[in-house]
């Protein structure tokens, strides 16, 4: 092997990448090429580790006395630990005749001392591992796209008025700042409020209010901020949630700009405000159906730069909120609507949901109103949302079936059925009804519902056994070896780590009367509440979303005419990615086995 393909060869191994030139060539000219035949013991307890070891071709396995734990191969490397904290509790003998590099303790430890990132890698634990892994995903594509902050964009200087500031001595200040639009401090009852030039328009020219009186009755308020240091990427998401042309940027609470979204737009160059604009603005469904139509190019451009599933996920979620919120109000009778309460649940509540999969949705009527009145409009509902690319749902959880259309009470007792007498399609009624968020109408409606469900789940212990016991379903696959388990080179990763997580989650949320219901932010707060460790819960945060990169990576490769399945081809996988893969089972395991204790699953028939 030449060296450049040295070079090229530890490059392709995490984290080698992470050395400088000077530091790969050092590492080059101290390596030697060795041979090892089968059964060879390489380093155990009383034989102390002096390399370490690159495996060109072969195979090495490490036990744990006569247990084999796991199986090394082609571009793995080991045993830094053993170098690092000088002694090993496991023995490392070759399974396979072995080829490998070999470089010696005191190099290895020079590289740590010389590379802080390098260093970083061999001496955290299996989280920021993961994490640490997936950078050299994310930094060759990233381009500053995820990582800048408000503050890096252009920000308008504020105008900020007292409320008893008349509007004519505002629109002066306001002129002479060039400002576009004027904070108003102390706006009834508000620490500030906001008035533009539309709310001037409105009040001074339509309303006849006078001009000179002061402006803080007329104040929008309370105002949409975010802090100077946050990600621009989560102001985007404000922008497009709220449908809002501006926000206040602060400073540890105070104010210190305005930033536009003309001035957002153009540092990102993507249209994704745009769409929720062109959303906002349609009067037909044709339009709103044209407007939605661009999302999986939406998905494409942030996957491509490296952008975290979790924040493609949120994006698309709101805007995919924002359809079903515009398209209730095109197809329902506005008196009908604001008595009902519509709703998504399952991946959509939980807002991870990246492409458009099945739909999972329900309508809660107000007990005064004829069901009946709603079926017409509901199955137009469903119709029309498969034209636009939402497949039909295979379990029929959608509302233009009657379970999933009726009255308010109807669903509480309901759910006083799920708890008391649950089969599992009950359970993972509940678990899919518990994800639910509201997108339009009577919000209030599913509130008190989540309030009743809280209230039953106390002291019971038997029913949240159950529920857990679903994420334990399938097995996860990943051999004793720590080899992937496929069939033709194919692993479900919703069955083998997405869903355990998801359920699991879900149900220590519900055990805990979580509100929140994306995966992520219940995990952070099961974390607060010290139901979790909090490096365990950082560690399925990075697992979960190694399992989502995955699978939206092999989809979008797949194409979405060929249909969205779970399926991931492990041929189409990288070393660092089969890593990855590895380690993120593992955590899967470790938590169904947390689980088991924590629920006492072992006891659930």
């Amino acid at each position: 092997m030449s060296m450049y393909d040295l070079e090229a060869f530890l490059r392709s191994i995490h984290p080698f990448q992470l050395l400088s030139k000077t530091e790969i060539s050092k590492a080059i000219g101290a390596m030697n090429i060795a041979y090892y035949k089968k059964e060879t013991v390489l380093l155990s307890p009383s034989k102390p580790s002096e390399f370490l070891y690159i495996i060109i071709k072969g195979e090495v396995g490490e036990y744990n006395e006569e247990e084999l734990l796991k199986v090394y191969s082609k571009s793995n490397s080991f045993d830094a630990d053993a170098l690092i904290y000088t002694k090993s509790e496991s023995t490392f003998k070759v399974l396979e005749e072995l080829i490998c590099y070999e470089l010696k303790k005191e190099d290895f430890l020079a590289l740590l001392d010389s590379n802080a990132a390098f260093k970083a890698y061999f001496i955290q634990d299996l989280a920021n591992k993961i994490q640490s892994a997936k950078q050299k995903e994310y930094t060759t594509e990233l381009s500053g796209f995820m990582m800048a902050r408000v503050q890096d964009s252009y920000l308008h200087e504020p105008t900020i008025v007292e409320k008893e500031c008349s509007i004519m001595d505002a629109l002066k200040q306001m002129e002479a700042k060039k400002s576009s639009c004027i904070i108003v401090r102390n706006g009834d009852g508000y620490e500030y409020g906001i008035v533009t030039d539309s709310v001037v328009r409105r009040h001074v020219l339509f309303n006849e209010y006078d001009k000179h009186g002061s402006i803080g009755p007329i104040a929008l308020h309370p105002i949409i901020t975010i802090e100077a240091d946050d990600y621009l990427f989560n102001a985007l998401l404000a922008f497009t949630k709220h449908s809002i042309k501006r926000i206040v940027v602060t400073r540890d609470g105070e104010i210190i700009g305005i930033l536009e979204q003309l001035d957002l737009l153009s540092y990102f160059a993507n249209h994704t405000y745009l769409v929720a604009v062109q959303i906002r603005k349609a009067t037909t469904i044709e339009e709103l159906k044209q407007a939605s139509s661009d999302l999986i190019n939406i998905v494409k451009k942030l996957h491509a730069k490296g952008t975290k599933v979790d924040y493609i996920a949120k994006l698309i979620s709101e805007i995919n909120e924002k359809i079903y919120e515009k398209l209730y109000g095109l197809i329902v009778p506005e008196e009908l609507g604001k008595k009902a309460c519509l709703i998504v649940m399952g991946s959509e509540g939980r807002k991870e949901q990246l492409l458009k999969t099945d739909q999972d949705n329900a309508l809660i009527i107000d007990d005064g109103v004829d069901e009946s009145l709603y079926t017409p409009y509901m199955q137009r509902f469903t119709e029309t949302l498969i034209d636009f690319g939402f497949p039909r749902c295979e379990g029929n959880i959608m509302v233009s079936n009657p379970y999933w259309c009726k009255h308010w009470s109807t669903y509480h007792k309901e759910i006083i059925r799920w708890f008391d007498a649950p089969n599992m399609e009950d359970v993972m009624n509940l678990a899919i009804f518990f994800d639910a968020i509201s997108v339009a109408g009577d919000a209030s409606m599913l509130r008190k519902l989540k309030a009743e469900v809280f209230e039953r789940v106390e002291e019971q212990s038997p029913f949240l056994a159950n529920f857990a016991n679903a994420a334990t379903a399938f097995e996860t696959p990943i051999g004793i070896f720590t080899t992937l388990i496929s069939e033709n080179n194919k692993i479900d990763v919703k069955k083998g780590g997405i869903f355990p997580i998801v359920q699991g989650v879900r149900a220590l949320a519900l055990e805990h009367k979580i509100e929140s219901t994306d995966t992520v932010t219940r995990i952070k707060k099961l974390a607060k509440l010290d139901v979790i460790d909090s490096d365990f819960a950082g560690a399925l945060v990075e697992a979960l979303d190694t399992l989502l990169n995955l699978r939206l990576k092999e989809r979008l490769a797949r194409g979405e005419d060929k249909g969205l399945d779970n399926f991931v081809n492990i041929e189409n996988l990288n070393q660092l990615e089969l890593e990855l893969l590895k380690d993120s089972f593992k955590i899967v395991n470790k938590f169904k086995k947390f689980l088991t204790h924590h629920f006492k699953l072992s006891m659930v028939s």
